[in-house]
């Protein structure tokens, strides 16, 4: 017997939510691997991932063991988002697909989208890799505190972007051949009675380094002047007005920047970089570390500052 058309437009109408009954969402801010190849500046560099937005290490139903890929590909599965997959790239192109460099100790700014808000709490650990070919591992990572001490950082409602602070260890550096791995990991907690276990998860990775001399070309361990301030890559956007929250999280309405924005509002103040000797940003001190004056140029809101 043949099935009949109300039949599948059924099936598809209850496919359709089930999907959209997951719960999304990816670090925005530094960028993650999964993401970074949608930014102009690392384009060529490292493929788009257009399900990035959904790196739950195959669900549920295999995470409920407690087993996950590191940075959310399925426990049994190929790890195309650790170190030496398809979209961690830093093997291959070290600073260039370094997604923020920030000051040791510094409260850093971090930015994470959900298209899909299933309530629950956000994490961030950081890993330490100490030469080039090294691959993360759970037992490496280090959990980050927020200002307050906290380390589960508590979803509120709504869908957006959620701007969080957290903490980096004061005695950590990672440039050159070394870089650290900031990852955020969100459990959901929309599954009554069941546990962290039987919440959805989300993991992303993201490849950044933590030196004295943000900003430089090529950084090492071994140069001196200190920066107090914590740069990041991302791109520029307006302020937002604040969701209530104990972090006070921003959810701004508008969807995630993909390319070069083509009537930014703030310019940078003429003649002023800062600290910084690459590419720079003035309204938000971001320096972006590893760039070219030919890929700076392709943002006109950033300003060269390298020799």
């Amino acid at each position: 017997m043949q099935p009949t058309t109300s039949f599948l437009l059924s099936a598809l109408a209850i496919s359709s939510v089930a999907h959209l009954a997951d719960a999304h969402g990816r670090l925005v801010s530094p960028p993650h691997r999964g993401y970074i190849g949608k930014l102009p500046q690392y384009k060529g560099l490292v493929p788009i991932n257009y399900s990035d937005n959904g790196l739950s290490a195959g669900g549920i139903g295999q995470t409920s063991g407690g087993k996950n890929g590191i940075c959310g590909d399925p426990y049994t599965g190929v790890r195309e988002h650790e170190t030496g997959g398809v979209y961690g790239r830093f093997p291959q192109h070290r600073e260039k697909v370094v997604g923020a460099c920030y000051a040791p100790g510094s409260t850093i700014d971090v930015q994470v989208q959900l298209t899909a808000n299933h309530k629950g709490y956000f994490e961030f650990g950081l890993c330490k890799l100490n030469h080039l070919n090294d691959k993360e591992t759970e037992e490496c990572f280090q959990a980050l505190a927020e200002p307050s001490g906290l380390k589960e950082w508590q979803v509120p409602p709504g869908n957006g972007f959620f701007d969080i602070q957290y903490v980096l260890p004061s005695g950590v550096t990672c440039d050159g051949d070394s870089h650290c791995v900031l990852r955020w990991h969100y459990t959901g907690w929309n599954n009554a009675g069941v546990g962290a276990l039987g919440q959805e998860h989300f993991w992303n990775c993201a490849d950044v380094y933590i030196s004295n001399t943000c900003g430089a070309s090529n950084p090492t361990p071994s140069s001196a002047k200190p920066s107090t301030s914590a740069v990041a890559t991302q791109p520029p956007r307006p302020t937002q007005p604040q969701a209530p929250s104990t972090s006070k999280p921003t959810i701004p309405t508008q969807p995630p920047q993909t390319s070069a924005p083509s009537n930014p509002t703030p310019a940078p103040v003429p003649g002023q970089c800062g600290t910084c000797a690459n590419c720079y940003y003035a309204p938000t001190n971001a320096c972006f570390a590893g760039w070219s004056a030919a890929q700076c140029a392709q943002v006109p809101v950033f300003k060269w500052c390298g020799v």
